[in-house]
């Protein structure tokens, strides 16, 4: 995987707020053009690639944080780290930070 795709892909997700897991109609063909520019010497198919594992990303990071929010990890920074952990281990290859933010994002989608 190219870390370039992969974080083009992640910036538009989940910092840029393009793509939701709630959205009804996302529209995946705008983002990978979108990583696509963002990374013109990248292949369409490995750009294709980074955008499905970001949208696995936002979905298990909807998921867990919905799970979060009703205590299903505990409380306090154990259960933080135990949903970043769960997060990671369904989804390898993104950095820390990236983990972090897909968390706190997720969270919130999980409580609109």
């Amino acid at each position: 995987m190219d870390a370039r795709a992969l974080s083009a892909a992640f910036v538009l997700v989940f910092r840029q707020g393009r793509s939701p897991p709630s959205c009804p109609a996302p529209d995946d063909n705008d983002l990978l053009n979108r990583i696509q520019d963002a990374v013109p010497s990248v292949s369409p198919a490995i750009c294709h690639e980074a955008l499905i594992r970001v949208r696995r990303l936002s979905f298990d990071a909807s998921g867990i944080g919905s799970d979060f929010l009703t205590g299903q990890y505990g409380s306090g920074e154990s259960a933080q780290a135990a949903a970043l952990a769960k997060l990671e281990e369904r989804n390898p290859g993104f950095s820390e930070a990236e983990y972090r933010t897909a968390f706190l994002v997720g969270r919130m989608w999980a409580g609109l």
